[in-house]
């Protein structure tokens, strides 16, 4: 609750001493058979000067600056924290089962700065400078504790080239093809990183939607607090979707996640689809799909179905999830 009322008190500043081209506030809310997530997003400024973000996720909150310095170049400065169950370090799992006896307590402080470099509009590449500090405890491996105590400064650098024909974010529908890299390299008490590139594309015949995404992941001296954590059935987890599966599921140091899905359009704007992910990684091969809707009404998305997961050794059981993102205000956007 106190991220809540310092997420509200901070937009209502900044509405109040800015009055920008375009201001708008998103909500969302995403469950699943073992999470509820509430979610808030406000961005206002003008694109063509500066941009300003605020965002709730979880016990995250992130703040996020963009100066634009000409057409092609532009100043990046951001902060998160996560005062508590960072990594979501309080749901872990362990062959499909909770396993409360390695969940620990854990916060995250994050400060990112640098530059915004976009050579073509179908082109960018963001190079920050990083300094990240962790906090852990209640962990049984005590050389977990001891790599996080301490501050950790790095680099983060990340391109994305991509073409969009069209985009449906309130049901997280894309029109088009996108491939992006992402390195990052810390160094502290001890030397770490990580390394993703991602492909996703999707195209319309019609009534028909195609959509398919890979993503592979592998990185350096990771433990539990920084592997790559994965899983989830909701469209809106892009490329770390693992159709079947819960929320942050999978916790891995390298892997690769391929999904694909086919979508319908029926009347009164619904939709039915079916979704398939296979996932391969130094902890887990699993896959799984889903029977996926989405609805459209007004200016609210809606995105709900059923997942099945099929693991080694059996059957587990069906996840249900739900998506609902809305707009509780806007102003500028026709």
């Amino acid at each position: 609750m106190r991220s809540v009322r310092l997420l509200l008190l901070v937009l209502l500043f900044t509405t109040s001493v800015r009055a920008e081209e375009k201001t708008l506030l998103v909500s969302a809310l995403f469950a699943d058979s073992s999470i509820v997530g509430p979610a808030l997003r406000f961005t206002t400024g003008d694109a063509e000067t500066t941009e300003y973000a605020l965002s709730l996720l979880g016990w995250t909150i992130d703040g996020e600056m963009v100066k634009h310095r000409s057409p092609r170049q532009a100043f990046l400065l951001s902060a998160d924290i996560t005062p508590v169950n960072a990594h979501s370090s309080d749901r872990i799992f362990v062959d499909g089962e909770r396993a409360h006896e390695l969940e620990y307590e854990a916060s995250s402080y994050r400060v990112r700065a640098g530059l915004r470099l976009t050579p073509t509009e179908r082109s960018t590449t963001d190079l920050r400078v990083a300094a990240l500090m962790e906090r852990v405890s209640d962990l049984a491996d005590p050389r977990v504790v001891e790599f996080w105590d301490g501050p950790f400064v790095g680099l983060d650098v990340m391109h994305t080239w991509k073409v969009t024909r069209s985009e449906s974010p309130f049901i997280s529908s894309f029109d088009g093809v996108a491939i992006s890299a992402r390195a990052e390299v810390f160094t502290g008490q001890e030397t770490w990183s990580r390394i993703s590139v991602n492909q996703r594309a999707g195209r319309r015949f019609g009534k028909v939607h195609l959509r398919e995404s890979v993503n592979a992941m592998t990185g350096k001296s990771l433990n539990v607090v920084n592997r790559f954590i994965v899983g989830g059935s909701w469209d809106v987890l892009g490329e770390n979707a693992v159709y079947g599966s819960r929320f942050g599921e999978f916790r891995i140091a390298r892997g690769v996640i391929a999904s694909a899905g086919a979508d319908y359009s029926l009347p009164r704007n619904w939709t039915a689809g079916v979704r398939a992910s296979y996932l391969r990684s130094d902890v887990v091969h699993t896959h799984g799909f889903a029977l996926n809707a989405t609805k459209v009404r007004r200016t609210y998305g809606f995105n709900f179905g059923v997942a099945f997961p099929k693991e080694q050794g059996g059957d587990s059981e069906p996840v249900f999830y739900l998506g609902v993102i809305a707009p509780l205000y806007a102003k500028g956007y026709n």
